[in-house]
């Protein structure tokens, strides 16, 4: 099997081969489009991506999960995840919002209950608005276009990022009036178990080992993460590391006895038993169907 190398998609690569509506820098792109603004094999983000669909409908995959998108829905793709395999009907159109990840960060250190935001686009990557949140939603869209399009505006970039912060809280409130409530500290401390996922699962998915790290039992981590996100710690370890293994298994020549090292696995087989628990098919076979 051939390697394939994953392109990166930021918003100076975005910018060679779509036009935009407006930008910040290399920071903040907006942009109008009856063409889906990514090309249709996998790129790995290295930006955010919020997207709204207004016509027509689409389907891709972010890393290998199919999802599809209709008028009113808003996807978002998070810094890092593999966003590919982008079809699109004829009458298709929809806004884009690719955000640079120092830039958003700069915004959302400064919003509470992000841990909304992050569960959103791992559990829900699209989200469906009914027809008034959605002209709300288009409406911070024209805003933004408003105040991004004044490059003589002194305070463009600290303008869009206050409507920036205001959508996130507005999005926020849609995932936070489905979840029970939830305490800051709890929610705090899910970001910090996410953060700490997303930097050792390769080679460290024993709960005790993060609740000792974030100075808690695991009895306490359990009910938190549980609480905040409808799922255990050991359920996000497994959709990370499932997700890492059907990439390596889709877009790398690497043998599955080199992913199972790669991937801390005691043995090869022991990588084979976990991912057909996971997916349901062995990692094989799975090569072979996605090939």
């Amino acid at each position: 099997m051939k390697e394939l190398t994953l392109l990166p998609v930021n918003i100076k690569r975005f910018m060679r081969y779509c036009e935009p509506t407006c930008h910040i820098d290399e920071d903040l792109v907006l942009t109008d489009f009856t063409e889906f603004p990514i090309p249709g094999e996998a790129r790995k983000m290295q930006c955010a991506l919020a997207a709204v669909c207004t016509g027509g409908e689409g389907r891709y995959t972010v890393d290998t999960v199919e999802h599809k998108v209709k008028p009113n829905d808003v996807i978002i793709v998070a810094v890092g995840q593999v966003l590919g395999d982008i079809k699109t009907s004829k009458d298709f159109r929809g806004s884009a919002l690719l955000i640079s990840h120092d830039y958003l960060y700069s915004v959302i250190r400064e919003v509470r209950d992000v841990s909304n935001l992050f569960v959103m686009s791992r559990k829900r990557p699209v989200v469906t608005l009914s027809s008034e949140t959605m002209a709300a939603f288009l409406n911070y869209l024209a805003i933004l276009r408003e105040k991004v399009g004044d490059t003589t505006h002194k305070f463009r970039r600290q303008i869009a990022g206050t409507v920036l912060a205001t959508m996130i809280y507005d999005l926020s409130n849609i995932i936070t009036d489905e979840q029970p409530t939830t305490s800051l500290k709890a929610q705090e401390t899910f970001e910090t178990f996410i953060r700490m996922v997303e930097g050792n699962f390769r080679h460290e998915r024993h709960i005790s080992w993060y609740s000792g790290q974030l100075g808690i039992s695991p009895k306490t981590l359990l009910e938190v993460v549980k609480r905040v996100s409808s799922r255990t710690p050991s359920e996000w370890l497994d959709i990370y590391t499932t997700l890492e293994i059907r990439l390596l298994l889709r877009h790398t020549a690497k043998s599955i006895g080199q992913i199972a090292e790669e991937m801390h696995f005691s043995t090869q087989s022991a990588l084979g038993k976990f991912f057909k628990e996971q997916v349901g098919m062995s990692p094989k076979a799975y090569r072979q169907f996605e090939g």
